[in-house]
């Protein structure tokens, strides 16, 4: 992903699909995500849009972006794109000067191989390239704000910049375009680029409806790949059939093994997923460990429904890692704790991980031994219902308030759907409300709480309306870039970062 670094500049080869600075809160664009994940404050000098892809150039201090302005003015800089068009009726080189926003502008077009233009331009107006091919006849493939045919990404990519004083940076044209590929794979490549490799072993490589009638989603796990076939109607065998070009290509990039295959089925006599795992390839080991940040997760790809580790928030915990220092936090309904080992890393004072089943909880345990947390004494491991956690300690407020010591941060992330002893059962969706006042009761004025739910058919505006009612603040976060929100496709998981 880095593509050049000195003391004043960071070059990096930016995916399809990433904004350069963040749209909106909750919304990590790649100055924000290179400020999350490597501690790396930029500047920009100058934007790609967020479905072009190529050489980003950011500056690393205020006196860089400064002389970055005066080599805009002057002209000094140039940048070399490619792009697809399936226009016709143009010459094979031209300059188009036509202005764009009552300022100049210069674009210099020529074909580089069948449907591949190259466009050169020096200091560039919003959306230069693609206003100009589409004035020309050229309208870019995926570019339907200005009269491109649908495509599955914006095909524009910035191969060179050539800057003052460094040697021209170049990041060679995606393979999407090419003629003979698979198109949907080459571009789920092209959407997460190195990003995540650079600071996990453990990412996503397709998501669900990324691939066109292959309804799968497949996880990289170290060496090991963790394919989810979500077509009910189709039987294992021919699911794993129809997958396997998919899965040759995925275990190539990646360097996998080997894996597994789940499908899953609805079981029609209780809420829930009953399904077959078929071994790919290698049989991975019973457990083994991922690395995030340093930091290491046990993984179980053969005997449990959920893996261990959810990949979608990857970019929530270092979030939590950065707001845990001196935090007293609890990891309701914890799963693995993986939220309380990168704040109890993240020198959180204690983390009070709550949850029913004792396995999630001796995983949790492995988690913090495997990272040397243990010792620390900071993780504290509750085999309890998190609902009856939480009462327990508002009768503790409201019986010994001098004594009661609120919370600074909580994590909230219930199942959509759990059964319990006696026919007593969990709804996502009739729990909400109550765990949200009582949680926003628990925490210290200033405090945070997230809450998240992979309520895949779950009113969104709902949800959030309900944690808006008790909190001053609510803050819709993305998932990371290797969970792209695709067009028509439902929200697979919701994250909100709340502040009391």
């Amino acid at each position: 992903m880095i593509l050049y670094e000195d003391s004043d500049w960071l070059a990096v080869a930016k995916p399809t699909g990433l904004p350069t600075h963040a749209p909106r809160v909750g919304v990590l664009g790649a100055v924000e995500w290179l400020r999350l994940h490597r501690g790396q404050e930029t500047h920009v000098v100058s934007r790609l849009d967020a479905g072009t892809s190529g050489v980003l150039l950011l500056a690393r201090s205020a006196g860089a972006a400064a002389r970055a302005q005066e080599v805009h003015e002057a002209g000094a800089a140039r940048k070399t794109y490619r792009f697809l068009s399936d226009g016709t009726g143009t010459p094979d080189e031209f300059i188009c000067e036509d202005p764009l926003d009552g300022k100049p502008a210069r674009t210099e077009f020529s074909r580089q191989d069948g449907r591949c233009w190259q466009a050169v331009i020096t200091a560039g107006r919003k959306h230069q390239i693609r206003r100009h091919a589409a004035a020309m006849g050229l309208p870019l493939l995926g570019d339907e704000a200005y009269g491109g045919p649908p495509w599955p990404r914006l095909a524009l990519h910035c191969v060179e910049v050539a800057w003052p004083g460094l040697e021209p940076i170049r990041c060679e044209v995606p393979a999407s375009f090419t003629e003979m590929v698979d198109i949907d794979w080459a571009v789920a490549c092209e959407r997460r680029g190195d990003w995540p490799r650079a600071v996990t072993d453990a990412w996503r490589a397709v998501h669900r409806d990324e691939v066109a009638d292959l309804p799968v989603a497949v996880d990289i796990y170290g060496p090991w790949l963790n394919a989810v076939w979500f077509d009910e109607s189709v039987p294992a065998a021919e699911a794993a059939s129809r997958l396997e070009p998919l899965l040759d290509a995925v275990a190539a990039n990646a360097g996998c093994r080997g894996g597994v295959i789940r499908t899953h089925a609805r079981n029609p006599h209780r809420k829930g997923l009953v399904g077959e795992t078929h071994v790919w390839r290698e049989r991975p080991p019973a457990t083994f460990a991922v690395t995030e940040h340093g930091l290491e997760y046990e993984v179980d790809l053969l005997t449990t429904q959920h893996t261990g580790l959810f990949l979608d928030q990857r970019d929530t915990r270092r979030r939590l890692a950065a707001a845990a220092t001196g935090a007293r936090m609890a990891n309701l309904f914890a799963f693995t704790c993986s939220f309380a080992v990168a704040a109890a890393a993240g020198k959180a004072e204690v983390v009070f991980s709550v949850d029913t089943a004792r396995a999630c909880l001796e995983t949790g345990k492995t988690n913090f031994t495997l990272n040397g947390l243990d010792r620390t004494g900071r993780g504290k491991f509750i085999r309890e219902d998190a609902r009856k956690w939480l009462d327990r300690q508002e009768r503790r407020r409201a019986q010994r308030p001098d004594e009661w010591v609120p919370l600074d941060l909580v994590v909230c992330d219930p199942p959509v759907f759990a059964g319990g002893k006696g026919g007593a059962r969990f709804l996502v969706e009739e729990a909400w409300p109550r765990l949200a006042r009582t949680v926003a009761g628990l925490l210290r004025p200033g405090g945070t709480a997230l809450f998240v739910n992979n309520h895949r058919g779950g009113d969104h505006a709902r949800y959030r309306a309900q944690l808006a009612a008790v909190f001053g603040e609510v803050e819709d976060l993305r998932p990371p870039l290797d969970f792209p929100r695709l067009p028509g496709a439902a929200v697979h998981v919701r994250t909100f970062w709340c502040r009391k």
